[in-house]
Protein backbone atom coordinates (compact mmCIF):
# COMPACT_ATOMS: atom_id res chain seq x y z
CA UNK A 1 0.00 0.00 0.00
CA UNK A 2 1.09 3.56 -0.64
CA UNK A 3 0.19 6.67 1.37
CA UNK A 4 -3.43 7.64 0.75
CA UNK A 5 -4.37 4.28 -0.77
CA UNK A 6 -7.55 2.68 0.57
CA UNK A 7 -8.70 -0.91 0.26
CA UNK A 8 -12.04 -2.33 1.34
CA UNK A 9 -12.41 -5.83 2.73
CA UNK A 10 -14.92 -8.44 1.74
CA UNK A 11 -18.24 -8.17 3.57
CA UNK A 12 -19.04 -10.16 6.68
CA UNK A 13 -22.57 -10.68 8.06
CA UNK A 14 -22.71 -10.83 11.84
CA UNK A 15 -25.30 -13.36 12.99
CA UNK A 16 -27.31 -13.01 16.19
CA UNK A 17 -25.98 -16.39 17.37
CA UNK A 18 -22.36 -15.25 16.96
CA UNK A 19 -23.05 -11.98 18.74
CA UNK A 20 -24.74 -13.69 21.70
CA UNK A 21 -22.10 -16.43 21.95
CA UNK A 22 -19.29 -13.87 22.00
CA UNK A 23 -21.12 -11.81 24.63
CA UNK A 24 -21.73 -14.85 26.83
CA UNK A 25 -18.03 -15.58 26.85
CA UNK A 26 -16.42 -12.13 26.89
CA UNK A 27 -18.92 -9.28 27.45
CA UNK A 28 -21.94 -10.69 29.33
CA UNK A 29 -24.04 -7.56 29.56
CA UNK A 30 -27.84 -7.76 29.18
CA UNK A 31 -27.82 -5.43 26.13
CA UNK A 32 -25.80 -8.11 24.29
CA UNK A 33 -27.54 -11.22 25.62
CA UNK A 34 -31.28 -10.76 25.99
CA UNK A 35 -33.77 -8.97 23.75
CA UNK A 36 -36.18 -8.18 26.60
CA UNK A 37 -33.43 -6.65 28.74
CA UNK A 38 -32.00 -4.83 25.73
CA UNK A 39 -35.43 -3.34 24.94
CA UNK A 40 -35.27 -1.55 28.30
CA UNK A 41 -31.61 -0.63 27.87
CA UNK A 42 -29.76 2.36 26.48
CA UNK A 43 -30.22 1.49 22.77
CA UNK A 44 -33.63 -0.19 23.01
CA UNK A 45 -32.47 -3.21 20.98
CA UNK A 46 -29.97 -6.01 21.38
CA UNK A 47 -26.52 -4.95 20.15
CA UNK A 48 -23.26 -6.73 19.44
CA UNK A 49 -20.37 -6.15 21.81
CA UNK A 50 -17.95 -3.48 20.68
CA UNK A 51 -15.15 -5.89 21.58
CA UNK A 52 -16.66 -8.41 19.19
CA UNK A 53 -16.82 -5.81 16.43
CA UNK A 54 -13.16 -4.94 17.01
CA UNK A 55 -12.18 -8.63 16.83
CA UNK A 56 -14.18 -9.02 13.59
CA UNK A 57 -12.47 -5.93 12.21
CA UNK A 58 -9.08 -7.50 12.86
CA UNK A 59 -10.15 -10.75 11.20
CA UNK A 60 -11.41 -8.92 8.10
CA UNK A 61 -8.19 -6.88 7.82
CA UNK A 62 -6.03 -10.01 8.19
CA UNK A 63 -8.08 -11.72 5.46
CA UNK A 64 -7.57 -8.69 3.16
CA UNK A 65 -3.73 -9.03 3.32
CA UNK A 66 -3.01 -5.29 3.08
CA UNK A 67 0.76 -5.99 3.19
CA UNK A 68 0.72 -9.12 1.06
CA UNK A 69 2.43 -12.01 2.82
CA UNK A 70 3.86 -9.80 5.56
CA UNK A 71 2.20 -10.19 8.98
CA UNK A 72 0.18 -7.56 10.79
CA UNK A 73 2.05 -6.98 14.02
CA UNK A 74 0.23 -4.43 16.14
CA UNK A 75 2.13 -1.91 18.21
CA UNK A 76 -0.73 0.42 19.12
CA UNK A 77 -4.44 0.93 18.60
CA UNK A 78 -5.64 4.43 19.31
CA UNK A 79 -8.50 6.81 18.77
CA UNK A 80 -11.09 4.04 18.84
CA UNK A 81 -14.44 5.70 18.36
CA UNK A 82 -17.78 3.90 18.16
CA UNK A 83 -20.19 6.02 16.12
CA UNK A 84 -23.29 3.88 16.54
CA UNK A 85 -24.28 0.44 17.83
CA UNK A 86 -23.56 -2.67 15.80
CA UNK A 87 -26.68 -4.77 15.36
CA UNK A 88 -26.82 -8.50 14.80
CA UNK A 89 -27.60 -9.25 11.12
CA UNK A 90 -25.59 -6.21 10.06
CA UNK A 91 -23.24 -6.74 7.14
CA UNK A 92 -19.86 -5.17 7.81
CA UNK A 93 -16.93 -4.12 5.64
CA UNK A 94 -13.67 -2.50 6.69
CA UNK A 95 -11.94 0.38 4.92
CA UNK A 96 -8.19 0.40 5.45
CA UNK A 97 -6.33 3.58 4.51
CA UNK A 98 -2.55 3.65 4.54
CA UNK A 99 -1.72 6.97 6.18
CA UNK A 100 2.06 7.05 6.53
CA UNK A 101 5.27 5.40 7.63
CA UNK A 102 6.50 6.47 11.04
CA UNK A 103 10.15 6.06 11.98
CA UNK A 104 10.71 4.37 15.31
CA UNK A 105 13.35 5.24 17.88
CA UNK A 106 15.28 2.04 17.20
CA UNK A 107 15.63 -0.15 14.16
CA UNK A 108 11.89 -0.42 13.46
CA UNK A 109 9.46 1.69 11.50
CA UNK A 110 5.68 1.58 11.66
CA UNK A 111 2.85 1.54 9.12
CA UNK A 112 0.13 3.93 10.22
CA UNK A 113 -3.34 2.84 9.12
CA UNK A 114 -6.75 4.42 9.49
CA UNK A 115 -9.24 1.59 9.92
CA UNK A 116 -12.99 2.10 9.65
CA UNK A 117 -15.63 -0.57 10.21
CA UNK A 118 -18.64 0.30 8.07
CA UNK A 119 -22.26 -0.81 7.69
CA UNK A 120 -22.12 -2.26 4.17
CA UNK A 121 -25.79 -1.46 3.47
CA UNK A 122 -25.75 2.24 4.37
CA UNK A 123 -22.04 3.05 4.08
CA UNK A 124 -22.21 4.57 7.54
CA UNK A 125 -19.05 4.38 9.63
CA UNK A 126 -19.54 2.37 12.83
CA UNK A 127 -16.02 2.32 14.29
CA UNK A 128 -13.03 4.53 13.50
CA UNK A 129 -9.54 3.75 14.77
CA UNK A 130 -5.84 4.32 14.13
CA UNK A 131 -3.46 1.37 13.94
CA UNK A 132 0.30 1.57 14.37
CA UNK A 133 1.69 -1.64 12.88
CA UNK A 134 5.29 -2.81 12.99
CA UNK A 135 6.75 -2.48 9.50
CA UNK A 136 8.14 -5.87 8.49
CA UNK A 137 9.09 -4.98 4.89
CA UNK A 138 10.71 -2.07 3.08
Amino acid sequence: MTAGETITTAAYRLTPEEAINFARQFDPQPIHLDEASAANGFFGVITASGWHALALTMRMVVNAHPFGDHPLIGAELSRIRFSRPILPEMELVVRITFDSIEKGGGRHAYNILVVETVDAASGEMLIHQRWRMLRTSD
